[in-house]
């Protein structure tokens, strides 16, 4: 049987589609935001580290209380919360990582006290969130996800030629947040 580089294409691009899908259904993500989120991931203590201020941050004990946040795909946030972790310290500060809906820290009215971060686990989430849970409780909202910086998150990833954080210095103001210099100076600035 002669297959003909257009079949080949189509046999191709199936492939792929079907691969996608796979993807999306066991990780509720798409391929670039599973990788988004990987790199994110890795970049994410950097930023909190590259905070002016951290200390006031801080909880009971000296602990970093980073909530990871999700819609709908609970595996992705468990996941990212243990490789989260796995971080031992930021700043010489241990990290305590939990998993909360979108909707209970929407709704949540900290009687524990506010997080020291919150980290984006899955996309979509409307950029009211990411604007309000910010400047609510002063935090670095990171979200990795392609947009989200440019609709309220704080900080996340610019990808281009290489990858850089991308910190929005209008939001952070808003919240109150500050960066090292030397961290403004390798990141993207959006404004």
């Amino acid at each position: 049987m002669l297959i003909t580089p257009l079949a080949l294409c189509w046999l191709l691009l199936g492939g792929w589609l079907y691969t996608g899908q796979a993807m999306a259904e066991r990780t509720g993500l798409w391929p670039e935001d599973e990788q988004r989120l990987r790199v994110g991931l890795k970049l994410f203590p950097a930023c909190l580290g590259a905070l002016e201020g951290l200390e006031r941050h801080l909880g009971a004990a000296d602990v970093l209380h980073v909530v990871v946040v999700y819609e709908g795909a609970l595996d992705t946030a468990r996941q990212a919360a243990q490789v989260l972790g796995g971080v031992a310290t930021v700043r010489d500060h241990p990290l305590r990582v939990e998993t909360l809906p979108a909707h209970e820290l929407d709704a949540e009215r900290w009687r524990r006290g506010p997080p020291g971060a919150i980290f984006v686990a899955t996309p979509g989430l409307s950029s009211g969130q990411l604007r309000t849970w910010s400047r609510e409780h002063g935090v670095l909202v990171f979200s990795p996800f392609a947009g989200d910086v440019e609709r309220g998150a704080v900080a996340g990833l610019h990808v281009a030629d290489r990858i850089l954080p991308l910190v929005n210095l209008g939001q952070a103001e808003r919240a109150g947040i500050r960066f090292r210099s030397f961290f403004l100076q390798v990141a993207k600035i959006h404004e």
